[in-house]
């Protein structure tokens, strides 16, 4: 993501009023109206989601942000190629995009440490905001937002490609209809398909911690919030990836060592324990397991294991076959071209938050949630591994 300074970032940037807010002109969807956007951040990862957003027959990109030139050239080039009407551009101060009244939401790319001061701007402006994983840097921050999407109405989006994989919405689904018992724990690590191998420079496990995928298989809502969190550190099996030295192809080893966890504790009393380091020599990943009384699933191996299939054993079998009933099919009509299905079904997500609001709970407290993780993991391990009280987010404080 295209790291621009602070400083000229928010250059000649007005003050918005706390207490000003407008009415979205966007609506609905699929009833004739597009979503008219603005992309604040022509970074990587804003161009990736650009790109998308451009094939979306529901979205009208009309603006985009940023005070470097060549990522301003970049998203240009987007345009281009999409044979798509070039949009106005401000390389300056990204309020003078939210004053616009033909803008009805606001993807922000910028730099994750402007997430929470654009997002604010933006929703007292009357936009819609979709975003990277960060919201803010303190608690008073995420609980703001949440206070401010409540009042308005409007909707506060993470963008997580990571989270859309066909495995996790598979097995959330399995979840659902109740194939594993009672969801009683899941450990998340980095995604094992991705590792790169020792002294690869560009090392990046990312996601570290998937959290959004292991909230929605856990249910983590409103209804049953994160109460506690405690970084631990604890032995545990991870997988690093060793390429065939000769043919190259990637091929996964399990080791045991200390990992650093991230474990939480939902109001239902499951826990979620999260990878906190994808390590420095070789990026490793300790998997994704979801726990039930009546079974579990392990992504490294895809393998599965439930109760009623082997009552007297522990046998686990092949997990595709299992799998595959409950995978559905993406819903991307939307989309003229789909280079990339995880930034695809973000953003059609997006769009479908907006247009149906009152079908599904508002998914800033989720994205507040995930956002928190980081910030109380850092408190619990200042604190020597102390156990700490995750916020209530459904009671943000009275302005």
């Amino acid at each position: 993501m295209h790291t621009t300074s602070r400083r000229h970032f928010l250059k000649n940037a007005a003050i918005l009023s706390p207490v000003l807010t407008f009415l979205p002109s966007y609506l609905t969807a699929g009833t004739g109206s597009r979503l008219r956007t603005g992309f604040i951040g022509m970074g990587p990862w804003g161009q990736q989601y650009l790109a998308q957003a451009l094939m979306h027959k529901d979205i009208d990109v009309r603006a985009i942000c940023d005070t470097d030139p060549a990522a301003i050239r970049a998203g240009l080039q987007l345009f281009d190629d999409a044979a798509y009407t070039r949009p106005e551009v401000y390389k300056e101060s990204y309020n003078d995009l939210l004053s616009r009244k033909d803008i009805d939401a606001v993807i922000i790319a910028a730099p994750w440490q402007l997430h929470y001061e654009i997002a604010r701007a933006a929703m007292l402006a009357g936009k819609h905001v979709a975003c990277g994983a960060i919201m803010g840097t303190t608690i008073e921050e995420h609980k703001d937002i949440v206070r401010i999407s409540e009042r308005t109405g409007l909707q506060y989006f993470t963008l997580d490609e990571n989270s859309y994989r066909s495995d996790l919405l598979a097995v959330t689904n399995m979840a659902k209809e109740g194939a594993f018992g009672t969801l009683e724990s899941i450990q998340a690590g980095a995604r094992h398909d991705v590792l790169a191998a020792k002294n690869e420079k560009t090392a990046s496990s990312y996601p570290v911690y998937p959290a959004i995928a292991a909230g929605r298989i856990l249910g983590v809502e409103k209804d049953n919030p994160f109460v506690s969190l405690q970084v631990v550190t604890q032995k545990q099996d991870y997988v690093v990836n060793n390429p065939h030295p000769k043919k190259g192809h990637d091929r996964l080893f399990i080791k045991r060592g200390e990992i650093r966890t991230i474990c939480l504790t939902t109001k239902k009393g499951q826990t979620l324990s999260l990878q906190m380091e994808a390590a420095h020599e070789q990026p490793i990943s300790t998997g994704f397991r979801v726990n039930g009384t009546n079974g579990n699933w392990v992504d490294v191996f895809n393998s599965i294991y439930l109760k009623d299939q082997h009552p007297a054993t522990q046998v686990c079998d092949a997990g595709k076959p299992y799998l595959l009933p409950y995978t559905e099919q993406a819903d991307l009509q939307r989309f003229k071209k789909v280079a990339n299905d995880g930034c695809a079904m973000a953003l059609q997500s997006f769009v479908s938050v907006i247009s149906q609001p009152s079908k599904q709970e508002p998914p800033v407290y989720t994205a507040a949630a995930n956002s928190l993780i980081g910030p109380m993991a850092a408190l619990s391990a200042k604190r020597n591994g102390a156990v700490v009280d995750f916020p209530d987010l459904t009671n943000p404080p009275i302005y």
